[in-house]
C-alpha cells in the first residue's frame, strides 16, 4: 500500500508563507451566526431549466428562425439557410468588409456589374433566378 506522504507534492517556501498569512487573516475574521435563507428567483423548487432562463435570459426569436429549426429538412440545409438569414455565408462582400484583397468584388456569374452580396446572389442575379426560379 502506497504511503499518503509520497503523494503530496512539496510546497515551496513562498507559497507556504501564503497559507501561513491566509490562516492568520481567516483566524481574525469573526464569523456571525445569522441564519442565511436561500431561495430561487422563481420559486421554492430548483428547476434547471428556470435556472437556466435566467442565467441566459430570453430573447425575442423571430418566427422564420423558429420555423427553421423546426423544419423537416436535412440538417445541412438548416445550417446554410441559417447562415444566409444570418449574412454568415462566403460571398466577396463579406471577404470586403475582412480587408481581403480581391481584384474585383463584383458578381461573377452574371454579366452585370454588381458587387456579391447574399441578396443579388439570391433575389436578383438572372444567372441563379434562371436556374432556381424556387428562389424568386
Amino acid at each position: 500500500m502506497i504511503s499518503l506522504k509520497l503523494l503530496r507534492l512539496p510546497i515551496s517556501e513562498e507559497a507556504f508563507g501564503q497559507k501561513q498569512h491566509l490562516l492568520q487573516e481567516l483566524d481574525n475574521v469573526m464569523l456571525t451566526e445569522s441564519k442565511y435563507i436561500w431561495r430561487f428567483t422563481w420559486g421554492t423548487n430548483f428547476s434547471s431549466s428556470q435556472a437556466y432562463k435566467y442565467l441566459v435570459g430570453h430573447h425575442q426569436v423571430h418566427n422564420v428562425y423558429r420555423w427553421l429549426w423546426k423544419c423537416l429538412c436535412q440538417p445541412k440545409h438548416k445550417v446554410f439557410f441559417w447562415l444566409l438569414l444570418k449574412d454568415r455565408l462566403s460571398t466577396r462582400n463579406i471577404l470586403r468588409r475582412k480587408y481581403k484583397a480581391l481584384e474585383t468584388y463584383n458578381c461573377e456569374i452574371c454579366s452585370f456589374q454588381v458587387e456579391e452580396i447574399v441578396e443579388h446572389l439570391f433575389c436578383h442575379c438572372p444567372s441563379l433566378n434562371s436556374v432556381g426560379a424556387f428562389w424568386v
